[in-house]
């Protein structure tokens, strides 16, 4: 990875929710954030919810992966993991290359060109 993907991934690092550090009741919140900030930079976007399987290396090996393609990942409970890409990539692909380099499982997948969309489409996997 060259240095400037190197810089991409510990922002996107840095910019990362984890739902189990927020206050209880604060993670729909930090998710609903999370969301329309990545809405306001992708006015359309995919989401991807993974759940970890048991060769996993958590969302750090998926933050290197995806981090030069403007892609973000948020942990959420359960063990789940939410990757949001832009409008403009293969989000079927990204999901098979992230399930099978990672040790993941896809979950659900959503194309979206709204926040309040994503969120309501992906409540089940938020609580």
């Amino acid at each position: 990875m060259g240095l400037l993907g190197k810089a991409i991934a510990i922002n996107a690092h840095a910019g990362s929710v984890t739902p189990e550090s927020s206050a209880s009741g604060g993670a729909s919140s930090a998710i609903r954030s999370y969301i329309n900030d990545f809405h306001y930079k992708n006015p359309q976007f995919h989401g991807i919810v993974f759940k970890e399987g048991a060769t996993s290396s958590k969302s750090e090996e998926i933050y290197d992966m995806i981090a030069c393609h403007g892609a973000v990942v948020a942990d959420l409970s359960g063990g789940n993991i939410l990757v949001l890409l832009p409008g403009a990539l293969d989000r079927e692909l990204f999901a098979h290359r992230l399930a099978h380099s990672a040790g993941l499982t896809t979950l659900f997948q959503i194309s979206v060109d709204s926040p309040s969309l994503a969120l309501e489409t992906l409540s089940p996997y938020l609580q």
